[in-house]
């Protein structure tokens, strides 16, 4: 089932790395294009001794790596006995379905993009998913069974650029429910269908600011949130008998953010999490004749998740421990926490997945037997799993692992809080290799900005760790995850105080991590590209190059292409972002912009961007590596066909990590032999 939540702009489904020791050409990938490198700026200086000039070869080439199949998700069938997942073993993330039991798996859809959500019926062999064309973020909602038999396109009929997103089966399987940009491409409004009759219909419609933010079990209530801000907004609930109404559930002062988890099993109470009584997100559950709200869970972290089974009999919660998710699993009449198997491999369960939608509740099967969840740690890939919870056993859906890695030990991160120029703290993960030093060093940005890097395996961070190189993950001011006050410091300040954040991290690293000062490099994708674009133009003495995945470059352009279906958090972009329209904003949006900063970069530059990005435009890459190209910077630019925002295509997702290992090969090790195309 889907969870709505506030949006999330640029985070991505694919964590950031870098790609292959040996110095053989890659062949060449299907649609890329790379530009050429103007033949200015010279190497920096090698690590180690003045005639050492080759980068060292990795214990295991990074196709090893990238073998690692990229599983998420899973739902199960109405009986029990089988379950649909996401599984990249066809060349791209597509959705499988296996017996629960073991056995062989069938390939149920053949995306030519990305796969957003999916889930079972729970009264019969029916089996939604969504589905877009090469990344273009406009999803159709098919219907099939477990068979992957005449998949149907139950919205065909909708306008071209106009998308749909799937929200919840009935429990009778009769009708589901989804989101649909159909009659206006910049609102998502409420929809039914009704599988007997094939048709579907309007239950409520959006306007301004309003979204959907929760669902009843009988489909009867809808809550809808106002969203002002990532740290601010308000829900109402609407009775479908009469959708026109809306009546408040959070009043409040000041910032608040609120999110409905899931309605009691009586639709009469409402359990929520909210940040009202401090820093943290507690639960609560808010009784919706009285509007009183009475305390469920409170810790010194984000309570992120709560929800129950179809049938009432188990209730789960999670919280988001310093990225680590803490799941407790109880029995409703009890009160009593049921015991899990322990998690394997160091790491802990997860009921919550992330699909491109967003967040997915994997939840229980049926007959509550079963509980869906994912295994989560910083040294074995996220993989799905079923705990039995009548057996206490676990059981693994696919181990995502290539038997090149199974033995090879991986690295955990160290939990680390890094003093910052205003004497904040910036959270990060520190991971160091074996050695002295000194090492060379990335620090790897997530997106967003919204967002927070949690304690996942990452296989290009663990093939830079197995070169020499050091890694920093930092949760730089307006992450989440570490209170609502640092969430909301990079407000109309982006390619400010984040990225002071990351000159922090950079002397951090040579300071406590005997990281090399002249070798630090900064890296991510989307909103953390755009942190590599504004240490390149903003700092750009500080680090050794800098890589830009599909990261944006001028925030007014992007502001003004966003999709037309996010008008409903126009006032959280603008908050985040700046309104073009306001002449302040303006020019906040132009001097926080690496754009129009581009004189300023003398470091070498790889760019990464997807042909079809919706998000962030191709423009935004294009005229970064054209003005380079006329300075006669260093600069590699990869253009991914049919790809949109993310790598679908597993030969794409090698390609870029190939390339970019490339790069800090020739550009920090100093290796001359390399070509970096």
């Amino acid at each position: 089932m889907k969870s709505p939540r506030l949006l999330c702009l640029f985070a991505l489904l694919a964590p950031f790395g870098c790609g292959s020791a040996d110095q053989v050409a890659p062949p060449p990938v299907a649609g890329a294009t790379v530009a050429a490198p103007a033949n200015v700026t010279p190497p920096p200086t090698p690590m180690g001794a003045a005639s050492t000039r080759h980068a060292p070869k990795a214990p295991v080439a990074i196709e090893e790596y990238f073998k690692t199949r990229r599983v998420r998700g899973l739902s199960f069938s109405f009986d029990d006995k089988l379950i649909a997942y996401m599984n990249d073993e066809g060349g791209r993330p597509d959705v499988w379905v296996r017996p629960l039991a073991g056995g062989a798996a069938t390939q149920i859809t053949h995306a030519e993009g990305f796969v957003h959500s999916f889930a079972f019926s729970p009264a019969e062999d029916r089996l939604a998913y969504e589905l877009d064309k090469g990344g273009d973020e406009l999803p159709h909602l098919f219907l099939t069974n477990a068979k992957g038999d005449s998949p149907k396109d139950i919205v065909s009929d909708i306008p071209a650029g106009r998308r749909t997103t799937f929200v919840r089966w009935a429990d009778d399987g009769k009708t589901l429910l989804y989101e649909s940009s159909a009659r206006d491409e910049k609102y998502m409004d409420l929809c039914e269908y009704d599988t007997r009759t094939g048709k579907s219909k309007i239950l409520w419609k959006s306007e301004g600011a309003f979204a959907l933010n929760g669902v009843s079990d009988d489909h009867q209530r809808f809550v809808i949130a106002e969203t002002r801000s990532d740290a601010d907004n308000d829900l109402y609930l609407v009775e479908r008998r009469s959708p026109e109404k809306r009546t408040l559930l959070t009043k409040h002062d000041g910032d608040v953010n609120t999110q409905a988890q899931s309605f009691s099993k009586d639709g009469k109470t409402l359990y929520v999490t909210s940040d009202a009584k401090g820093e943290n997100a507690a639960l609560y559950a808010l009784d919706l004749a009285t509007m009183k709200q009475t305390p469920a869970l409170a810790m010194p972290w984000d309570v992120e998740w709560a929800s129950t089974s179809r049938s009432g009999r188990y209730s789960f919660t999670s919280a988001n421990v310093d990225g680590v998710p803490a799941l407790v699993v109880t029995d409703t009449k009890t009160k009593n926490p049921i015991a899990l198997p322990p998690a394997p491999r160091g790491g802990a369960w997860d009921a919550i997945d992330f699909t491109r939608t967003g967040p997915m509740v994997l939840g229980f099967s049926k007959s509550d037997r079963y509980l869906g969840v994912v295994l989560r740690s910083d040294t074995t890939p996220v993989s799905p799993w079923v705990l039995d919870l009548k057996e206490g056993k676990a059981i693994q859906v696919i181990d995502p692992r290539p038997e090149s890695l199974k033995d090879r030990a991986m690295i955990t991160g160290t939990s680390v809080k890094i003093p910052s120029f205003d004497g904040k703290e910036v959270p990060a993960f520190l991971y160091t290799p074996p050695g002295e030093g000194p090492f060379p060093a990335v620090i790897d940005v997530h997106g967003g900005p919204t967002a927070q890097s949690r304690r996942d395996f990452s296989p290009m961070r663990q093939y830079l760790l197995s070169k020499g190189y050091a890694v920093l993950v930092p949760n730089v001011r307006g992450s989440t995850g570490y209170g609502k006050t640092w969430t909301r410091l990079d407000n109309l300040d982006l390619g400010g105080g984040p990225l002071k954040d990351i000159v922090a991290c950079k002397k951090y690293l040579v300071e406590k991590a005997h990281v090399a000062a002249d070798k630090v490099v900064v890296m991510g994708g989307s909103y953390g590209g755009y942190m590599a674009l504004a240490a390149a133009t903003f700092t750009p003495d500080e680090f050794a190059a800098e890589v830009d995945y599909f990261g944006v470059s001028d925030l007014k352009t992007l502001v003004e292409s966003f999709p037309p279906y996010w008008a409903a958090a126009s006032t959280y972009i603008y908050k985040k972002f700046g309104d073009p329209k306001n002449p302040a904003h303006a020019a906040y949006q132009h001097d926080r912009s690496p754009i129009h900063f581009l004189d300023r970069v003398t470091k070498p530059i790889l760019v990464v961007q997807g042909e079809k990005d919706a998000r962030v435009k191709k423009d935004q890459s294009d005229r970064v590596v054209e003005a380079l190209k006329a300075r006669h910077v260093r600069v590699h630019y990869l253009v991914l066909a049919n790809e949109g925002h993310g790598f679908t295509k597993n030969e794409n997702y090698l390609a870029a990590y190939r390339m970019t290992d490339r790069f800090l090969d020739r550009y920090v090790w100093g290796d001359e032999s390399v070509t970096v195309e």
